[in-house]
């Protein structure tokens, strides 16, 4: 079975899956959760970590080098079910998942922050806050740091330097309540 045909199935099932990503440079990443969408270059995920949803997260299909899920997960996603969690795995947002651009165009419809990273550990970088503009190759962010203050300029970010963006967590939103401008 393909990335592909497992994507799809998964998202079909409404399986607990956990995906392998290769972010460049022998760096690789895991998300868990459970596909919500997907489009032939994306992935639409509703995170979850210890039984517990926590935002979204959107990444090429193209960085995908395994999908599982085995006895552990189908184990999870059992108990998922006995705890009355499964009913939540809906897509609450409407996310057009054609290109990096109508990605960010969709979440900036929503008015929440994001976080956008490259998870490379040679060329890493997160930032985290309100998208600005979403132009045709690149967008900028108005990122804060961990005290909540806003930088003074928006940042750049290249779509072709981006392995993910993630949105709607418990720590973006609680921090973006709190932001402020240093003086």
């Amino acid at each position: 079975m393909t990335i592909f045909e497992k994507i799809e199935k998964h998202q079909a099932e409404k399986n607990y899956v956990k995906i392998k990503r290769d972010v460049g440079n022998k760096s690789y990443i895991l998300s868990h959760g459970y596909i919500l969408d997907h489009s032939f270059d994306f992935v639409f995920l509703k995170n979850n970590d210890d039984f517990l949803f926590n935002g979204f997260t959107i990444f090429p299909i193209s960085s995908i080098t395994k999908i599982r899920h085995n006895n552990y997960d189908q184990f999870f996603d059992s108990i998922m079910e006995r705890e009355g969690q499964k009913k939540l795995i809906e897509i609450p947002y409407n996310i057009d998942l054609e290109s990096w651009k109508s990605i960010f165009n969709s979440i900036k419809n929503t008015n929440l922050n994001c976080v956008v990273e490259n998870e490379n550990n040679e060329r890493f970088f997160f930032k985290i806050g309100e998208i600005v503009k979403v132009k045709r190759r690149s967008l900028k962010i108005l990122n804060f740091d961990p005290a909540g203050y806003l930088d003074g300029e928006p940042t750049k970010i290249k779509y072709k330097e981006i392995s993910s963006v993630s949105f709607d967590d418990n720590y973006t939103n609680t921090m973006s309540k709190y932001l402020r401008i240093r003086k």
